[in-house]
């Protein structure tokens, strides 16, 4: 309780700094390094991660790891290559680079996806996730325990927008880190050490690679390519106050998250030891603590837990309604919508997330299997036309829609039919959403909304130029551009008269 009290004093702080819709939704613009690097832990080290990642340890062994390396090097790799270009974009939502390279029409489908295809149903695992810790250590009945954290996620949204959200999971992160850490070195204690851990464990579950090619490769898509489209992280990037302390943040929280996400994955282990084997994965981590720990020590590593889970809720909540304000309701609502209605926009799109959010906790309880769905349809749809607005000027806005409505047919009717040959839906979902793209815009033409232009080789191009122009302070010829690269605003291109 005390924690929460904490929690709920710094929103009630960051509320009174609310007064815009970009402070609502972004902080404008002025995060620093530790509430970015923090909100990224807290809310990648969610129900997936933790409750989800213990039960996989538990029934894969080491060979989940795959999932750790995709996200982690997707996202180094992503954030290295194209963090600048996000930054100059100054983005709120990953549709609204669909906007402004292929049209408003072109962004509507990504905004739904995101909106409610992954974000709504990913805050609904967070609920499962926090009902099943309330229900472990409270008389609560596993449904007033969703109920329970639905109502404070949403107040804790609702209240401080962005600059709550940040810090609160900043002050999260710590509680985790500490938690994840004490539950595993406490246990292989517990069970007589890492050598009786090894011992005891089954062969394959000690052993990457276990599962066989296909698995890891599927895990590895389910897991990788999406994270390169992973609204949150272009959020906390465009939110920072410069390119460099954004960049630094979101990756070294992601190399703290894989950490976490790995140890996770051995506390798993850990339990196989206490648990028989057909004990649901889903429980296997708060079993393990509620069963062996002592009372304080217990309580604290549920607190770790809970924190986990409420920050991720409060993260996937405010992101998924940025997508219906912005990219729905300010894109084809009202697009003369003031500030005021904006925000009021906003956080009416927080209460409607939540109780969507609400009802899909309460008929879904497999928190995997909710995930991986998220995962493969939103990567499936959206990573082909991201790539291609930032990479290939051809691409046309008719060939982006074919694309991700393309892709959602695939992945659909690919995991209707029971994922043939045993791989998952995002692969054939990928190669359909890359085919179609590349076959139907090279047999159209761009559309008169269209912005003609591949920001990442513009982006090179002008940061090309600025060097050169910095190489030369005494020429103050007005013909290129003097502001940097990094953080100016992109010029729009003349739509491609074909």
């Amino acid at each position: 309780m005390g924690f929460l009290i904490l929690l709920f004093g710094v929103s009630l702080k960051s509320a009174k700094t609310v007064k815009t819709a970009d402070n609502y939704a972004m902080a404008d613009f002025n995060l620093g390094f530790f509430p970015i690097c923090g909100s990224i832990v807290a809310t990648v080290t969610g129900s997936a991660a933790l409750i989800g990642g213990a039960g996989k340890g538990f029934e894969m062994g080491i060979s989940y790891f795959i999932t750790i390396i995709g996200f982690v090097s997707f996202t180094i790799v992503g954030m290295l290559l194209l963090g600048p270009v996000i930054r100059r974009l100054r983005l709120f939502t990953v549709p609204e680079l669909f906007a402004r390279r292929f049209g408003k029409l072109a962004a509507l489908i990504p905004a739904i996806i995101i909106g409610f295809l992954y974000m709504t149903p990913t805050f609904g695992m967070q609920l499962v996730g926090m009902s099943s810790i309330l229900s472990s250590v409270t008389n609560l009945t596993f449904f007033w325990g969703i109920i329970l954290g639905f109502v404070v996620t949403v107040v804790f949204t609702l209240i401080g927008g962005m600059p709550s959200v940040a810090w609160t999971d900043a002050i999260q992160t710590i509680v985790i880190l500490a938690g994840v850490v004490l539950a595993l070195i406490m246990g292989v204690a517990y069970v007589g050490g890492p050598s009786a851990v090894v011992a005891a464990a089954p062969q394959e579950l000690m052993q990457f690679g276990s599962i066989g090619f296909t698995q890891l490769l599927n895990w590895f898509l389910v897991f990788g390519p999406f994270y390169l489209v992973w609204q949150t992280t272009w959020q906390r990037l465009t939110a920072a106050k410069s390119t460099k302390v954004g960049i630094s943040a979101v990756v070294i929280g992601f190399i703290i998250s894989g950490v976490v996400g790995l140890l996770a994955i051995f506390i798993g282990i850990t339990a196989y030891q206490v648990f028989e084997t057909g004990t649901a994965p889903d429980t296997i981590y708060t079993s393990f603590i509620a069963e062996i720990f002592p009372g304080p020590i217990g309580g604290l590593l549920m607190v770790s837990l809970l924190a986990a889970l409420l920050t991720g809720a409060t993260s996937f909540l405010l992101s998924g309604a940025i997508n219906i304000s912005k990219d729905i309701y300010e894109g084809w609502i009202n697009p003369k919508a003031g500030d005021a209605q904006i925000l009021r926009a906003s956080r009416l799109s927080v209460c409607l997330m939540a109780v969507l959010g609400l009802v899909i906790a309460l008929l879904v309880k497999d928190i995997i299997a909710i995930y991986q769905v998220a995962l493969a349809f939103t990567a499936s749809a959206l990573v082909a036309p991201v790539m291609a607005a930032m990479f290939w000027k051809r691409a046309t806005k008719t060939g982006v829609i074919a694309s991700t409505i393309g892709a959602l047919v695939v992945s659909l009717g690919w995991r209707l039919a029971g994922t043939p040959f045993g791989i998952h839906e995002i692969a054939p979902g990928l190669v359909t959403s890359v085919v179609v793209l590349v076959v139907v815009s090279l047999a159209t033409h761009h559309s008169e909304d269209e912005t003609v232009i591949a920001y990442f080789h513009d982006f090179r191009r002008r940061r090309i130029a600025n060097a050169a122009v910095s190489a030369r302070p005494q020429d103050t010829s007005p013909d290129l551009p003097t502001t940097s690269a990094t953080e100016a605003p992109v010029a729009e291109s003349s739509p491609d008269p074909r």
